[in-house]
């Protein structure tokens, strides 16, 4: 049985680690980040680089606000792993480009 979460936070958390876990499988390997950085370990731009972009929006096909709720949770993982950068950045880098 899966933990439930206890508070807002441990629920965020829990669905961060979740979509990092999941991340292997949705772009087959490719494009993927290197972490704590987060740049693409392909091409070396930042992450989401456009390849795993189209990956991405691929995977989710026209569920848009599943594909935005799952970047959503990466966002919450660069977030902890790169605290100099500023967030509408990190949000418009990971998230806007979902719309």
């Amino acid at each position: 049985m899966s933990e439930v979460p206890t508070t807002v936070r441990a629920g965020s958390a829990l669905h961060a680690e979740r979509s990092v876990a999941a991340l292997d499988s949705r772009l087959g390997g490719a494009h993927m980040p290197r972490r704590p950085q987060w740049d693409c370990q392909a091409c070396e731009q930042p992450w989401p680089c456009d390849p795993a972009r189209v990956r991405l929006a691929e995977e989710f096909g026209a569920n848009r606000v599943n594909l935005s709720m799952y970047v959503s949770g990466l966002l919450d993982v660069a977030l902890e792993e790169l605290p100099t950068a500023h967030t509408a950045d990190l949000y418009d880098r990971f998230v806007a480009w979902t719309r």
